[in-house]
């Protein structure tokens, strides 16, 4: 009965750091669905239709939309300052080299 005790409160503190602690899980896993409510905020992305929103990984997703006729390609990363505040950068490709 000792061990089961034991292994409830380990299980709860363990749950209880990753959703309260500085490496909050749930926004881990729901990071695409911060990364759309920035779009909605920002200012680069108004008047635009997102056509296509791709993960490229270690917090850096590729975005393209549309404007009129016109296709925009934005590089968008989530950064860190610290363990508690994340940032959002956009980069917007350039030129035809699809250097950002």
């Amino acid at each position: 009965m000792r061990k089961i005790i034991l292994t409830a409160v380990f299980l709860f503190i363990a749950l209880f750091a990753c959703i309260m602690g500085p490496y909050n899980l749930f926004y881990e896993f729901n990071e695409e669905k911060a990364l759309k409510q920035f779009i909605a905020e920002d200012k680069t992305f108004q008047g635009l239709e997102v056509i296509e929103l791709d993960y490229r990984g270690s917090d850096t997703y590729y975005i393209q939309a549309k404007d009129d006729q016109k296709t925009r390609n934005f590089i968008v990363m989530n950064y860190h300052s610290s363990v508690m505040n994340g940032h959002w950068k956009v980069f917007e490709q350039t030129s035809a080299g699809h250097y950002y």
